[in-house]
C-alpha cells in the first residue's frame, strides 16, 4: 500500500530535482555477496555550502592511491550517510530508496545504500555483520567519492534503525568489557551471537582514539546514529505485536531467534541499561558510543511505538552520553525517510533534512545538541532518570516475561 504514492513522489521528483547527482551502482562489499549504491552530490549543490570545499574531489572515483597518501581528502570531505533502511526484517530494496538518497546526496552529503540479507536467507547475527561490513566499507572508500571518513554517520528506519544500533551499542558494550548474559528462568535455548567486528587494516581514522585509557584502543565506528522509528527492544515490540494478534505474521520472532533472552540479547534498550548497570566503568561508555545521537518518531506510529525511542532516549540520558536529541513528531505516523525526505518542498521533509543537519553538521563542535528538545533540560534531576532505568530493569525482570501470554 505504501509503495502506490511512492512512485508517484518519485515521477515528481525526477521532474522538480534540476540538480545532477552521481551514482555508482552495485559495488559489492563485505562477507556476503552483498551490493551497495552511492550517491555523491553534483559539485555544483556542494559549493553553495560553505563549510565544504571538496568540490575537486568529487571526480576522483578511481583514484586508488587517495586512501593511502592524500590525507588532504580527509579534512574536507563530505560527510557519509550510510542508510539502512526498514521492512520489518524481510523486506526492502535498495533501489527503492534512490529518490530519498539523491535528496540527501543534493544536500552535500555522501550517501551510501546498501543491500543486507534479510529473512528468510539471515537472521539478524547476519543483518548485523552486514551493517560492519557497509561501515567498514565506507571508511575505506570515503575518499576516493569525496567523503570524510572520520565523519560517517549510520542512519535507520524501523527494523533498520534496529540493526544499525544494535551493531553499534553492543559493539561498544564488548569494548568495555562486555555484560553477562540475559537468564530469563526456564529458556534453555542457545544464545544468539552477535559478531565481533571485523579486524580492519589500520588506517590513519581511528588514531586520535588510541591514546585514550592507557593501553585500550577505543574504535568509534561511526561519528553519529540518526535513527528514525526505531524497534530498540525486542521483548516489548513482542509483547506489542502479540497484544496485536500479529506476532505469527511478523518475521521478527524467527529473525530474533524466538526466545526470551535472544529477546533481551538483541535490544539495544536492554543491552544499554544492563552495561549501565554491570560494566566496571559505565562512564566510559560516551567515548565508545557515537558523539552524537538522534532519536524520530511520530506521536501516533502504530507500526512501533514512539515509547520505542523514548525508552532508548531515558538510558542514553542515563547513561550520560552528551549528544544526544529525541524528536517527536506530533500528528504524524509512521516516519520512513525512504517517503517523508523526498520532496524538497514538503513541510516535513524541511523539517527533517533539518535535523538530519543538525547531526551531521553542529554549527560549532559541543554546542546546540545537549538539550534534547526541552524534554530534559541537563540541570533536570537526574533521579528522574534513575527511576526509569530502575523501572525499566524490574519490568523486564518480572511481569512482563512471565506474563503467560508471552509463550515464547
Amino acid at each position: 500500500m505504501r509503495l502506490v504514492p511512492l512512485f508517484g513522489h518519485f515521477a515528481r521528483f525526477q521532474l522538480t530535482n534540476s540538480k545532477k547527482t552521481d551514482m555508482v551502482k552495485n559495488i559489492p562489499y563485505g562477507r556476503g555477496n552483498n551490493l551497495l549504491d552511492i550517491y555523491i552530490g553534483s559539485p555544483s549543490a556542494a559549493s553553495s555550502d560553505p563549510l565544504n570545499n571538496s568540490n575537486h574531489h568529487h571526480h576522483h572515483h578511481h583514484a586508488d592511491d587517495d586512501a593511502e597518501s592524500d590525507h588532504t581528502v580527509e579534512s574536507n570531505g563530505s560527510p557519509m550517510i550510510i542508510y539502512v533502511y526498514g521492512g520489518a526484517w524481510d523486506s526492502g530494496h535498495k533501489s527503492m530508496m534512490m529518490p530519498m538518497a539523491q535528496n540527501l546526496a543534493n544536500q552535500g552529503y555522501v550517501v551510501v545504500v546498501p543491500d543486507y540479507t534479510r529473512y528468510p536467507h539471515a537472521r539478524i547475527e547476519d543483518m548485523v555483520r552486514d551493517v560492519q561490513d557497509a561501515v567498514c566499507w565506507t571508511a575505506q572508500n570515503a575518499t576516493r567519492y569525496g567523503g570524510d571518513p572520520s565523519n560517517i554517520y549510520l542512519m535507520g528506519s524501523g527494523s533498520g534503525a534496529h540493526v544499525a544500533s544494535l551493531a553499534i551499542m553492543h559493539d561498544a558494550v564488548e569494548q568495555l568489557g562486555g555484560i553477562p548474559d540475559p537468564a530469563v528462568e526456564g529458556d534453555l535455548t542457545e544464545l544468539v551471537r552477535i559478531p565481533a567486528w571485523p579486524e580492519q587494516p589500520e588506517t590513519t581514522h581511528h588514531h586520535e582514539h588510541h591514546q585514550m585509557n592507557g593501553s585500550k584502543q577505543f574504535k568509534e565506528r561511526v561519528h553519529g546514529l540518526i535513527l528514525f522509528s526505531g524497534v530498540f527492544d525486542i521483548t516489548f515490540y513482542y509483547a506489542y505485536l502479540h497484544k496485536r494478534g500479529i506476532e505469527e505474521v511478523s518475521a521478527m520472532p524467527r529473525v530474533m531467534h524466538r526466545s526470551a533472552n535472544n529477546y533481551l540479547a538483541c535490544s539495544p534498550s536492554w543491552i544499554l541499561s544492563t552495561a549501565t548497570a554491570t560494566l566496571e566503568q559505565p562512564e566510559l561508555l560516551e567515548q565508545v558510543l557515537p558523539k552524537s545521537i538522534l532519536l524520530i518518531h511520530g506521536e501516533h506510529d502504530r507500526l512501533i511505538p514512539a515509547h520505542s525511542s523514548q525508552t532508548l532516549f531515558n538510558l542514553l540520558c542515563a547513561a550520560e552520553i552528551p549528544n544526544i536529541k529525541f524528536k517527536v513528531y506530533t500528528g504524524q505516523s509512521h516516519l520512513d525517510p525512504a517517503i517523508d525526505l523526498i520532496l524538497p518542498t514538503n513541510a516535513i521533509t524541511a523539517a527533517l533534512l533539518n535535523d538530519v543537519a543538525d547531526v551531521v553538521r553542529p554549527a560549532m563542535p559541543g554546542t546546540g545538541t545537549s538539550t534534547p528538545n526541552g524534554l530534559l533540560d541537563e540541570e533536570d534531576d537526574r533521579t528522574l532518570l534513575k527511576q526509569h532505568q530502575e523501572q525499566y530493569t524490574k519490568d523486564f525482570s518480572e511481569g512482563l516475561l512471565r506474563d503467560s501470554t508471552l509463550a515464547y
